[in-house]
């Protein structure tokens, strides 16, 4: 029991820093113009390496937790975060992951798609959104973003899943 509170406590932790880091943006994190969604690109990445169910958990709670954060319609990043995180992860699930094409169309995909279902979400919830040109720049840009992030962190990601899980098993074996 303890092993499974060391996996979901390291989970915690990036999930915390994600958030910090997306809602306490420095300057240097934004590039062209465009900010990214870090929550939801740490819930892709999740549900890119665990599949999709574990994304959706994922992405479910960094949902929460943003909207929680940023106190705009509680419970509609979280849904719309966890739909493209189950996406994402059962149309990746038979292709082969460690390709970098592979992993910025994914990602790049889901950004796109979540952040889509936001619009319509705030749209459904009777706040009225520009469709504008920029609108969808934007959208673009941040999918463009999030995906080449993708590349750079996937790597990284994996071999922390890694520890997480070889630290999870020695906790369970020795008690």
């Amino acid at each position: 029991m303890r092993g499974a509170l060391v996996k979901y406590l390291g989970y915690s932790v990036i999930l915390i820093v994600g958030l910090a880091l997306q809602t306490a943006a420095p300057s240097s994190l934004i590039m062209f113009g465009f900010q990214p969604e870090l929550v939801l690109l740490l819930a892709l990445l999740f549900a890119l390496m665990q599949g999709p169910l574990d994304g959706a958990i994922f992405g479910f709670f960094g949902g929460l937790m943003l909207d929680l954060l940023v106190g705009r319609f509680i419970g509609l990043r979280a849904i719309t975060i966890m739909l493209s995180s189950v996406g994402i992860g059962l149309v990746t699930n038979r292709l082969y992951k460690e390709n970098f094409v592979v992993r910025f169309s994914a990602i790049f995909l889901g950004t796109l798609v979540g952040q889509i279902l936001y619009l319509v979400g705030i749209v459904a919830f009777g706040r009225t959104v520009a469709w504008s040109l920029t609108t969808w720049r934007t959208i673009l840009g941040t999918s463009i973003f999030n995906g080449l992030l993708s590349v750079v962190l996937f790597r990284p990601f994996v071999a922390l899943n890694k520890r997480l899980i070889f630290w999870d098993e020695l906790f369970k074996r020795t008690g």
